[in-house]
């Protein structure tokens, strides 16, 4: 792991909910899941869509994580 995807992970609760975040912190904040497992997840709608950040890139913003990791939650806590 990166140096700057682990400060993300460990800031992520206090990182505004407009700021953004990259594909690493995503994959780590839903269980260490694989690239492809990501983009199932986003067509599915379990994982927001990303935002492009240049032709290869894309960016997730923290507040839609954190909403989708609280629906992900509750269904867990429902179960």
């Amino acid at each position: 792991m990166d140096h700057q995807t682990l400060a993300a992970l460990r800031q992520f609760e206090d990182l505004p909910p407009s700021a953004y975040v990259k594909r690493p912190v995503v994959q780590i904040l839903f269980g260490s899941i694989s690239d492809e497992e990501v983009r199932r997840r986003t067509m599915d709608g379990r994982i927001p869509k990303p935002t492009k950040l240049g032709s290869r890139a894309n960016i997730w913003q923290v507040g839609q994580l954190r909403a989708a990791l609280a629906l992900l939650q509750s269904k867990v806590e429902g179960a």
